[in-house]
C-alpha cells in the first residue's frame, strides 16, 4: 500500500509539473520525436559503406569529415543562435542537415562523401546550441532537470523505433533510410519555424559583421576560461563522448563480424532508446537532489565501463548487458551535464557556451572516428581502450575547481 501511495504520489507530482511547462519544451519534445524516430542513416553509415566496397580507411575518412564539419559548426551555431535567435538557428539547422544527409545516398566517388560528409556535420550540429539555450531561456531552473529529461525522453522514444525500422527499411532498399531520415527532419524544421519562441539575443551591432561576430566569441572565451567548473564539464566530456560515440561508429560493424544481423543491430540499439524512455524520467528526478558532480562521476565512469564490457559481448543478449551498462551511464550523466552547464553559463553568453559544448562533441566524434581505422587493427579490444576515456572523464569530475571570477 505504501508503495501504490509513493507512486501516485510521483504521479500526481509529475503531473502539476508537466502542466506547467511552457509551450515551447512541447514543440521541442513532439519535433525531437519525429525527427529521432527517423535518424535511420547513421546506425547504418559505416556499414552502408563498407558494403558498397569502401574500406575501412574510407569509412573512417568520411565518419571524421562529419565530426570535422560538427566541429566548426558550433562557432557559427552558438554565434547565431545569439545572435538571430534560437528558433531561426534551428529551423537552418535542420533544413541543412535534411537536404545533406539525403545527398549522402546520391554521393558515388570517396570525394564527394567527404565533401557532402562534412557539409551534414557543419549544418546539423548548429542545432543543438540554440535548443539547449532555448530550453535554458524558457524553461525556470529549479524545473530544468525534468525538462531536459523529458526532452531526452523524446528523443529516445523515436530511437527505441526508430533503429529497428531501420533495419526492415535497409534490408529492403538502403535508400529507404536515407529518404525517410530527410522527411522526417523537414517536418520537425517545419514546426519549429511556425511554433517556436526565437528566445533571447543578446549580441548587439550589426551581427553579420565578422568582426561583430569575432569580438562576441572573444569575449565569451574569455569568460570560460575564467569559469574553471564549466572548463572541467567541457574537458569531462569530451573524453567521455570518444567513449561514447563509439558505440554509433563501431557497433554496426562490430556486430556484424560476430554474426549479428542488421534487424539485430537495430533492436540492440533500439533497446537503449527504450530504457532510457522506461527508466530516466523517475531516475533523474530522484538523483537531482545529489551533487551534480558526484552524479556526474559515476555516468560519465559507467559509460566507460559498458563501451569496455561490448568487448567481451559474444551472443545476442551480450550485448544487450553491454549496451544496459552503457545507458545506465547515459541516463545518470547527460540530463544532469546539460542542467549544470545551463546553471553554470551565464545568461548572456549561453548560446556560445553551449556552442563550446558543441566543439567538445564535434572533437570528440572527430577522435572517435578512428575508432573504425582502431578496430580494423585491434578488433574488439578496441573496446576495451575506448572505455578508458569514459573512466578518465569520470575521474575528472572528482576534482574541485574554483571559479576565477569569484576570486
Amino acid at each position: 500500500m505504501q508503495t501504490n501511495n509513493r507512486f501516485s504520489t510521483y504521479l500526481r507530482d509529475l503531473g502539476a509539473e508537466l502542466r506547467g511547462f511552457p509551450p515551447a519544451l512541447w514543440v521541442l519534445t513532439g519535433g525531437q520525436f519525429i525527427n529521432r524516430f527517423g535518424s535511420f542513416v547513421f546506425p547504418f553509415l559505416a556499414l552502408f559503406l563498407s558494403q558498397r566496397g569502401f574500406t575501412p580507411a574510407h569509412v573512417a575518412l568520411v565518419l571524421g569529415a562529419i565530426a570535422a564539419g560538427q566541429m566548426l559548426s558550433p562557432f557559427v551555431g552558438g554565434y547565431l543562435a545569439d545572435a538571430i535567435g534560437r528558433r531561426n538557428t534551428i529551423t537552418i539547422a535542420l533544413t541543412g542537415g535534411a537536404l545533406t544527409i539525403l545527398s549522402l545516398y546520391y554521393c558515388e566517388t570517396l570525394g564527394w562523401l567527404v565533401l557532402m560528409s562534412g557539409l551534414h556535420g557543419f549544418v546539423s550540429q548548429m542545432f543543438s546550441p540554440a535548443a539547449n539555450a532555448l530550453l535554458s531561456d524558457v524553461v525556470p531552473e529549479e524545473q530544468r532537470v525534468t525538462a531536459y529529461a523529458i526532452f531526452r525522453l523524446a528523443l529516445n522514444a523515436g530511437y527505441a523505433a526508430g533503429p529497428a525500422m531501420a533495419g526492415l527499411l535497409y534490408t529492403r532498399a538502403p535508400a529507404l533510410i536515407f529518404w525517410g531520415d530527410a522527411l522526417t527532419t523537414l517536418i520537425f524544421a517545419a514546426g519549429a519555424f511556425w511554433l517556436l519562441p526565437h528566445g533571447l539575443r543578446t549580441v548587439e551591432g550589426r551581427v553579420s559583421s565578422p568582426a561583430v561576430a569575432w569580438a562576441s566569441w572573444r569575449e565569451a572565451s574569455v569568460d570560460l576560461v575564467q569559469n574553471r567548473p564549466f572548463l572541467q564539464l567541457l574537458i569531462a566530456k569530451l573524453l567521455m563522448a570518444i567513449s561514447f560515440a563509439q558505440a554509433f561508429n563501431v557497433l554496426a560493424i562490430d556486430t556484424d563480424s560476430r554474426g549479428i544481423v542488421p534487424f539485430e543491430y537495430g533492436l540492440i540499439m533500439g533497446f537503449n532508446g527504450a530504457l532510457i524512455m522506461a527508466v530516466e524520467l523517475p531516475l533523474v528526478r530522484w538523483i537531482k537532489r545529489y551533487p551534480a558532480r558526484r552524479v556526474l562521476t559515476i555516468g560519465f565512469t559507467m559509460i566507460g565501463l559498458g563501451c569496455a564490457s561490448f568487448a567481451w559481448a559474444e551472443t545476442l543478449m551480450g550485448f544487450f548487458v553491454a549496451m544496459a551498462i552503457y545507458t545506465l551511464g547515459e541516463m545518470i550523466s547527460l540530463p544532469i551535464s546539460a542542467v549544470y552547464a545551463a546553471k553554470l553559463a551565464p545568461p548572456q553568453f549561453r548560446g556560445r557556451y553551449f556552442g563550446y559544448l558543441g566543439l567538445a562533441w564535434g572533437a570528440a566524434s572527430l577522435a572517435a572516428s578512428a575508432g573504425v581505422w582502431a578496430y580494423s587493427l585491434l578488433g574488439a579490444s578496441w573496446w576495451i581502450w575506448s572505455g578508458v576515456f569514459g573512466l578518465v572523464a569520470g575521474g575528472l569530475m572528482t576534482m574541485t575547481w574554483s571559479d576565477r571570477r569569484l576570486n
